[in-house]
């Protein structure tokens, strides 16, 4: 049995080294334990402390010597067992912590250029039927690389998510909306005198806003059902106006 499989029992690494020197040697007393596994005798009494309260390894004395004989690999199987064991009972309190943490917002921050990519990623890689914007395009495109952009609009079309888009009458705006529905996106226009310079994006749980006013790129991700909920109810209100 490799070391790092022990290890994975709770043995430390010079606990591993005894047991196994133990197992190869039959009975030993504790020098040639530490002989045998390269243990410092000073720290081989130790190793060979924690063995016997994990019951892996025995003392028996034979005349005036004392031996040391490793217990049977099959108990590593029970301990295996009982630190299962022990997880799974304190499985409904982990999870509770877990369902604690999970109810509070979280919040990350995005720069530059690896910001701008680690967004987009992951808006692919979550999957979402649909993606909602709300967006200031004429702000928003100075962070944006074309070619990039290019690529992943291939891939969202390619997974099939949907963009509904709220944005300003710009002609660069306005020539995305002559794509037609190859675009698989529908885009309607806000009123101009609500001007705003920051774009949100809306998609499962999570809400992202990238700043149109900051040379370098960098947005506000907050993962909350509450909040997210809350922001497709706003936006659909808008969508469904006659802007």
């Amino acid at each position: 049995m490799s070391i790092e499989t022990l290890k994975q029992l709770g043995l430390s690494d010079n606990e591993t080294k005894v047991y196994l020197a133990a197992l190869e040697l039959g009975r030993a007393t504790v020098q040639e334990l530490g002989k045998k596994s390269g243990v410092k005798r000073t720290t081989v009494y130790t190793a060979i402390d924690g063995l016997k309260e994990k019951g892996i390894i025995s003392q028996i004395k034979k005349g005036a010597k004392t031996f040391l004989v490793a217990e049977s690999p099959e108990i590593l199987s029970q301990i295996a067992d009982r630190r299962a064991q022990m997880f799974k009972e304190s499985l409904p309190e982990l999870k509770s912590i877990y369902n604690m943490a999970g109810a509070k917002p979280k919040v990350r921050f995005y720069e530059g250029q690896e910001g701008y990519l680690s967004v987009y990623d992951n808006i692919l890689k979550e999957k979402p039927k649909e993606l909602l914007a709300i967006a200031s395009y004429e702000n928003f495109k100075k962070h944006i690389d074309e070619q990039y952009e290019e690529i992943w609009t291939a891939k969202r079309i390619k997974q099939g998510i949907f963009l509904r888009w709220l944005d300003f009458k710009t002609p660069s705006v306005q020539a995305r909306v002559g794509e037609g529905k190859k675009g698989l996106r529908e885009i309607r226009f806000l009123p101009k005198e609500f001007s705003f310079s920051a774009t949100m994006f809306i998609y499962n749980e999570k809400v992202i806003m990238v700043s149109g006013k900051q040379k370098e790129f960098l947005a506000v991700v907050i993962e909350n059902a509450e909040f997210s909920q809350m922001q497709k109810q706003l936006f659909n209100l808008l969508w469904q106006q006659k802007l």
